[in-house]
């Protein structure tokens, strides 16, 4: 996974006078149109668009649908938009990239993972790295030539370490552990029962391969990781170290490959680092230890606001107001 040299240095730079720029994710997808001349932002919104787990189909369709709703609130035809950056979790698609260009023409089209979308809104396009730990997990670091490197974003079954599915999962898996006698004592247990609304513990084995349990309903559970962790228990906080130092072995990848010294940004993003300091705090310690002077950021904007970094940056707009975009995107997201 690497970022089109156009998408940094503007040598496909149409000269048009809007911008598109899509979020687009699991639960949702959000659209947004800026104007070059008077920075304002009109936005649409659409289904889940996470092509791993809806498919290509309703993935373009939810993108369709953001964009169609975007561009009449924009009141703007095709030919008004210049750049189209399309960040979308899971993995973009040919099928995904022709389904939308068949109905919208922007001047220039790029479809890019969510990853990189959020390191644009964390580092403003500056040398760094973005560590997203969400629902998924993954890691995506760019150095001052343009280079880049990914870790990690393989999914749930093949990776998401750190991620808050890894953190659910293994939360009920100690919860078994404990009912087997062949784990620690923990509060995970009765939580798990009370959370999924059990009889019993040995119920969640038919809960998780009948129904079967989400990609995201498992992840739910971090949130019961979090409280057990709050109140004391050892093993849920064992959970979260083990989580950020997983995903501080994810980061030193991107950290080394590019060559990044000095004060460079590390973005943390999503909801396992919002919900407190349970992760965050053994992350940084865990990443300070190969990377001394790296500076810890939250994104001032979301993800959209990157994928319309990157579409300012392609149209060769070098400097960007940025006390404008954060209030543009603020006003609107309210």
């Amino acid at each position: 996974m690497t970022i089109p040299g156009s998408l940094l240095d503007g040598s496909r730079a149409t000269g048009r006078r809007h911008i598109a720029g899509i979020d687009g994710g699991a639960t949702k997808t959000l659209a947004a149109v800026l104007s070059l001349d008077t920075f304002e932002i009109n936005f649409g919104n659409g289904g889940p668009s996470n092509v791993d787990a809806v498919g290509a189909q309703a993935a373009a369709s939810a993108i369709r649908d953001a964009m169609r709703e975007a561009f009449g609130e924009a009141d703007v035809d095709d030919d008004d938009v210049g750049t189209a950056v399309v960040g979308i979790a899971g993995t973009p698609s040919d099928e995904i990239a022709h389904s939308v260009q068949t109905e919208f023409s922007p001047g220039a089209w790029y479809f890019v993972n969510d990853v990189i979308a959020a390191w644009a809104a964390g580092t403003w396009l500056e040398p760094g790295v973005a560590v997203i730990s969400g629902t998924g997990s993954h890691v995506f670091g760019v150095n001052a030539a343009g280079e880049s490197w990914r870790t990690g974003g393989w999914g749930h079954v093949l990776g998401d370490e750190g991620s808050g599915y890894w953190l659910g999962l293994s939360g009920m898996k100690a919860a078994l552990h404990y009912r087997d006698a062949s784990g620690p004592e923990t509060a995970l247990l009765d939580a798990a029962v009370a959370f999924y609304k059990l009889d019993a513990i040995e119920d969640l084995q038919a809960l998780v391969y009948g129904q079967p349990l989400t990609k995201s309903e498992i992840a739910a559970f971090t949130e019961e990781v979090e409280k057990s962790a709050v109140a004391g228990d050892r093993v849920a906080s064992n959970l979260f170290q083990t989580a950020a130092s997983d995903l501080a072995t994810q980061v030193r990848a991107p950290i080394e490959a590019l060559g990044l010294t000095g004060a460079f940004k590390i973005a943390v993003v999503g909801g396992v680092f919002s919900d407190g300091e349970l992760l965050r705090t053994p992350f940084e310690a865990a990443v300070r230890e190969f990377a001394p002077d790296a500076r810890f950021v939250v994104p001032e904007i979301p993800p959209v606001g990157g994928s319309l970094l990157l579409g300012l940056r392609a149209e060769g707009v070098a400097e960007v107001d940025r006390d404008a975009l954060c209030s543009a995107l603020a006003d609107e997201l309210e």
